[in-house]
């Protein structure tokens, strides 16, 4: 016999605290809007990623235009160039939209079209008043960052961006019993990638 494979582990409990934490947190009480949107962003770039199945790149390079809000979907370039659709849920539009919202002066003054404009963006003193998507980079400083905060420094490096994907898969796959959805929703053209999820 041959000997099966490793599963890689994540730490599924941990990631559904981690999004309980940041739905339920309360905006920091503070006159200075980069932290304000920062912690905005930050909420919907994690919800994001645990109900999209996105990949941290591809993420980080949507842009606003990218989405159809009224049929909570997107049409992205993945992994190998390829073109597919990523399905949004409800809770990950609401968290966007809000973001967004809070953001609209910033985009309204940027000057160039809101389509073109990043669905993350920077928020600190290195962008200015330049609307800047954020990098892979940050995004896992996001995760890990905020990790450390909701369930601290022990959780750090257990929980990465590629985690939430796992946790994606993972749910579509118990709520619906269905191998073949979850290969589709997870973009894999291998189903022994998604069994292995």
């Amino acid at each position: 016999r041959r000997p099966g494979k490793r599963l890689p582990q994540f730490p599924a409990d941990a990631i559904s605290q981690l999004l309980e934490y940041y739905e339920k947190k309360a905006l920091p009480e503070t006159n200075d809007q980069d932290i304000i949107l920062r912690e905005m962003r930050d909420k919907a770039f994690l919800i994001t990623l645990a109900d999209t199945g996105l990949r941290v790149h591809e993420a980080c390079s949507l842009r606003r235009g990218d989405i159809d809000w009224n049929e909570g979907k997107a049409l992205i370039i993945g992994k190998g160039d390829k073109q597919a659709i990523v399905r949004f849920s409800k809770r990950s539009l609401r968290a966007l939209k809000t973001y967004l919202q809070a953001r609209a002066d910033l985009d309204s003054s940027s000057g160039r079209p809101l389509a073109s404009l990043p669905l993350f963006a920077r928020h600190d003193k290195g962008s200015g008043s330049k609307i800047k998507p954020i990098t892979p980079t940050t995004g896992r400083n996001i995760v890990q960052d905020r990790v450390k905060e909701a369930l601290g420094a022990e959780a750090v490096g257990t929980i990465t961006p590629h985690s939430f994907r796992h946790y994606f898969v993972t749910r579509v796959l118990l709520t619906t019993g269905n191998l073949k959805l979850a290969q589709s929703l997870a973009r894999h053209q291998n189903i022994a990638v998604t069994q292995r999820y």
